[in-house]
C-alpha cells in the first residue's frame, strides 16, 4: 500500500528500496540524481517548484491557498520536499497571528536542479542563487513582497489568473519603459474572456509623487506598443487612494491611461483571509481614474474600451518567460 495525499495525490512510494545499481529494485536510487528527483516528485510538486523559481518566495499560507486543501497534508508534503533538498525555508516572528509557524519557502539547491532542467539549463544558467533567496528574510521590503504575492495568489486560487510574471521577468521584457511589480492575465471563469494587466502593490512607504510619476513610463509604453494594458494599483488606505487620484489628475500623461485603484488593509494573511481577499479583488473594488464609481475586475476592460482606450490583447507567453501557469495540476487518485 502506498501513501496518498488526502485523496488527491498520485500514490508514490515514500521509501523506495535503497538497493545498489546491481540490485533488483525497480526504483531509481538517490545516486541517480535527476532521475531520482523526477521519480520522487509529482506534477504538483514540480509545479510548486517552478512557482518558487519564478516568484522566489511563497509563504506556507500562500502555498496552502494555491495547491492544498488541508494544512496537515501540505505540511507533511513540504517536509518531505525539504528533506529531499528541493525546498528550503525560514521564518520570522513579526506576524503575531501565526507566531513561529509562519514559514517562508524558497527553492532549494536540488529543486533548482529540477526546475532548471525543465528549461534545459543548469541552475547557474537559470540564475539560481540560494544565498540571495535566503537574504530576503532580512530585506526591509519583505512585507511588500508578501503583500504583493498575497493579492495575486488570492486571484490565482480562485482560478482567475491565466498567467502571472514577477517583477524580474517584467524588467527583462519592458525594463527600458516600465517596471511594474507584476504582470498577470485575468481570466473570467464565467466567460473565459481575459485581459492582461500590470500590477502595482503600494504599502505606503513610497513617496506619493514617485508613485504617480510611474504614469510617464506607462505612457511611453503605450506609445511604443500602440495600445494600453490596464494598470491596477493596490493601496493601503482610502486617504492615499484619494490623494493619488488627485495627483494623477494633474499629470497630462496619466489622463488617457487605464488606471484603476483599490484599497486593502496591509496585513500578512492566513489562508482563509487570502481566499477572502480574492473575493474582494474580483468584485466591485476598483475605482477607475477620473471616476467616482467602482467596477469589478472583469468589467475593467469594457469600462476603458467604452471610453475610447485601445487595449492590447493579453500576452500569454514569451520566449524569455519561464513562469508556469498559476494553476496547480489536478492530481488523479491512484488506488492500490
Amino acid at each position: 500500500m502506498t501513501r496518498t495525499d488526502a485523496g488527491t495525490e498520485a500514490a508514490i512510494p515514500l521509501n523506495p528500496a535503497a538497493k545498489g545499481r546491481g540490485g533488483s529494485s525497480n526504483y531509481p536510487a538517490p545516486v541517480d540524481g535527476l532521475a531520482y528527483l523526477l521519480f520522487r516528485t509529482t506534477p504538483r510538486d514540480r509545479w510548486l517548484l517552478a512557482m518558487l523559481g519564478e516568484h522566489r518566495l511563497l509563504t506556507a499560507m500562500q502555498i496552502h491557498a494555491l495547491a492544498f486543501t488541508r494544512a496537515r497534508t501540505m505540511n507533511y508534503r513540504l517536509s518531505q520536499l525539504r528533506e529531499l533538498g528541493l525546498l528550503d525555508r525560514f521564518r520570522t516572528l513579526s506576524a503575531s497571528w501565526c507566531g513561529a509557524q509562519c514559514y517562508r519557502y524558497i527553492l532549494g539547491p536540488r529543486g533548482a536542479l529540477l526546475v532548471a532542467a525543465a528549461h534545459d539549463m543548469t541552475p547557474k544558467e537559470y540564475g539560481y542563487n540560494h544565498a540571495k533567496l535566503l537574504r530576503q528574510g532580512a530585506r526591509p521590503d519583505l512585507a511588500h513582497t508578501i503583500g504583493l504575492t498575497d493579492a495575486l495568489v488570492s486571484l490565482a486560487a480562485r482560478g482567475q489568473l491565466a498567467a502571472w510574471w514577477n517583477q524580474y521577468t517584467c524588467m527583462g521584457l519592458w525594463g527600458d519603459l516600465i517596471r511594474p511589480d507584476a504582470y498577470a492575465v485575468h481570466r473570467d471563469p464565467a466567460t473565459e474572456k481575459g485581459f492582461g494587466f500590470f500590477f502595482e502593490h503600494d504599502t505606503g512607504s513610497e513617496h506619493l509623487p514617485q508613485l504617480a510619476e510611474k504614469s510617464a513610463g506607462y505612457a511611453r509604453y503605450a506609445a511604443a506598443y500602440g495600445g494600453h494594458r490596464p494598470i491596477l494599483i493596490q493601496l493601503p488606505d482610502a486617504e492615499r487612494e484619494y490623494r493619488l487620484h488627485g495627483r494623477l489628475a494633474k499629470i497630462p500623461d496619466a489622463a488617457g491611461l487605464p488606471i484603476a485603484t483599490t484599497v486593502t488593509a496591509p496585513a500578512e494573511r492566513a489562508t482563509a483571509q487570502i481566499h477572502e481577499l480574492g473575493g474582494l479583488l474580483g468584485g466591485p473594488a476598483w475605482r477607475p481614474l477620473g471616476a467616482d464609481m467602482r467596477v469589478t475586475l472583469a468589467q475593467i476592460p469594457s469600462y476603458f474600451a467604452g471610453r475610447g482606450v485601445k487595449l492590447l490583447a493579453p500576452l500569454m507567453g514569451d520566449r524569455a518567460v519561464r513562469a508556469p501557469i498559476p494553476v496547480a495540476p489536478k492530481l488523479a487518485i491512484q488506488q492500490q
